[in-house]
């Protein structure tokens, strides 16, 4: 047998052997740079300026009652956004919510479903209902997120929110954080606005 023809063994010569190590070296820089602007996209397009970019849509319309609550003025100077309280934190969840989220959202606006903010108020009821039922369905689970019911102090509340909050720490899902504090971020359907 011929020492210089191994077939498939045959060990490349040096000008080739040199590329096998950039050429991964390369896909790992390529596949950095890649999930770091993927995540630069998903932290951007949950900023509060993105969600509520598109003008003559709820998402703007609601904001602006946002602003008016607990949950935008703090007198702790905690901060709460769109995100924390309709994107999921988990990976496979957040990137199933935001993509079913941004097929909708596209479409109303191409479709010109919301021109203006009476058809909003028409729907507000069913809107929000979605919401709910799915903070039911996960147990409130973003307002879990930041309000612990285990870390709560039931002496620096009124006896009703104690008592309603001790409930809530038995309560294995029967009854979640939206059944009483359903509209605290929003105005709820058919309230005066704030």
């Amino acid at each position: 047998m011929d020492r210089n023809n191994r077939g498939i063994w045959q060990v490349p010569n040096a000008k080739w052997r040199l590329g096998v190590p950039l050429g991964g070296i390369l896909a790992l820089v390529l596949g950095v740079i890649g999930w770091v602007g993927f995540e630069a996209s998903l932290h951007w397009s949950s900023t509060d300026e993105f969600c509520t970019s598109c003008h003559n849509s709820p998402s703007a319309w609601v904001a602006e009652e946002w602003h008016q609550t607990a949950h935008f003025k703090t007198p702790s100077g905690v901060a709460v956004h769109c995100h924390d309280c309709h994107i999921p934190k988990e990976f496979a969840a957040k990137i199933w919510v935001k993509g079913t989220s941004a097929v909708h959202h596209i479409y109303t606006q191409l479709t010109g479903v919301y021109t203006d903010k009476a058809v909003f108020e028409e729907r507000r009821e069913m809107l929000a209902q979605r919401v709910w039922d799915k903070m039911r369905a996960n147990d409130s689970k973003e307002c879990r997120n930041c309000h612990k019911v285990e870390r709560m102090d039931p002496a620096a509340q009124s006896p009703t929110a104690a008592q309603f909050h001790e409930v809530l720490a038995d309560a294995n899902g029967e009854v979640t954080c939206i059944d009483c504090h359903a509209g605290i971020a929003h105005n709820l359907p058919g309230a005066t606005a704030r």
